[in-house]
């Protein structure tokens, strides 16, 4: 399995600190079957301003300690970019998925739809391919009427409900070319009923391309990634093919 979205280098965003919590995650990856991770840190002006050649030297490191420890996990490099004002500078010399055209971007809780559509636009322009990572937690893409964050099952709103800002900008998105990446535990239920119902209402309508944990050294992790591979082999034929993406990410 490859994991598509993972905090994984110690100490250049809210990922493990250390090089023993950073050990531990590799050892539940590894443990619950995958066999290659991208580490995606936070590119966030101001807050997390990590650089391809910081995540590259950390990265390396890391996978020294891991082949030193035992462990087989191939570790990739990669950022996951805020779609905020700052994002454009980093166009110039980004961080995409591996060796892919592939760039990991989350949209700000409070961003408003036209300034995460002009970024899109511009990953586009400078011909990179948007992966959106976990979609089913923007605020942007709640349902009309239940306030931002909240929201009603997306599904609902694919079957219907035209001239809705959320289908209008979930339609926009599709026609940008935007790829879509759903997080285990969204699958799981850590981030709430509201967020869970939407992943499963993205996966039945075949929005997602590729599958993350999103990994944190928090408690609970293991079981979080366990309890979203066993519901996603259970209620999905699709599970396979969203968790190795292998063609996707070459």
């Amino acid at each position: 399995m490859i994991d598509c979205h993972c905090h994984l280098l110690p100490g250049i965003d809210d990922g493990p600190q250390t090089l023993e919590e950073a050990l531990s995650m590799a050892r539940i990856l590894e443990g619950v079957g995958f066999a290659e991770v991208h580490c995606t840190p936070h590119c966030i002006h101001g807050l997390y301003e990590n650089s391809p050649a910081i995540v590259g030297a950390r990265l390396a490191e890391l996978q020294g300690f891991l082949m030193q420890e035992g462990l087989r996990l191939r570790l990739k490099p990669g950022m996951e970019y805020y779609l905020d004002s700052h994002f454009p500078a980093s166009l110039e010399n980004p961080q995409t998925l591996g060796d892919s055209r592939l760039l990991l971007v989350e949209a700000p809780t409070w961003a408003e739809a036209g300034m995460v559509l002009e970024n899109l636009r511009n990953v586009v322009a400078w011909g990179y391919v948007p992966l959106l990572a976990h979609p089913e937690r923007w605020s942007l893409l709640a349902a009309p009427g239940q306030g931002r964050g909240a929201g009603s099952l997306m599904a609902r709103l694919l079957r219907g409900g035209k001239g809705s800002p959320s289908l209008e900008l979930l339609g926009e998105l599709q026609r940008l070319g935007c790829l879509f990446q759903g997080n285990l535990g969204s699958f799981a239920g850590r981030y709430g009923k509201i967020v869970e119902k939407r992943a499963w209402a993205f996966l039945r309508a075949g929005l997602y391309s590729c599958l993350g944990s999103d990994s944190h050294p928090r408690p609970g992790l293991e079981e979080m990634i366990d309890t979203g591979l066993r519901r996603l082999h259970e209620r999905s034929d699709r599970a396979e093919e969203l968790l190795s993406a292998s063609r996707l990410l070459s």
